[in-house]
């Protein structure tokens, strides 16, 4: 296995940061969508659901939006 070591610059440390702080509250979100399931409810969202709700999201929110979509 290779390993690399990366050396950002102040201002790529920040980028990732903030690109880690995206990933960090999408995920919560759909760990929090899942969590409220209950047996007897509709289906917590599949995927597909879960994208368009994202889309949806990063539209709303100029925070979110200024991310990667691949988040």
């Amino acid at each position: 296995m290779s390993r690399f070591r990366m050396y950002p610059t102040c201002e790529q440390g920040q980028q990732m940061l903030l690109h880690c702080a995206h990933a960090r509250y999408v995920w919560n979100l759909a760990v929090e969508q899942h969590t409220h399931w209950k047996p007897g409810r509709t289906s917590a969202p599949g995927f597909a659901e879960q994208r368009r709700q994202l889309t949806e999201a990063r539209q709303e929110s100029d925070w979110l939006g200024a991310g990667n979509a691949d988040v």
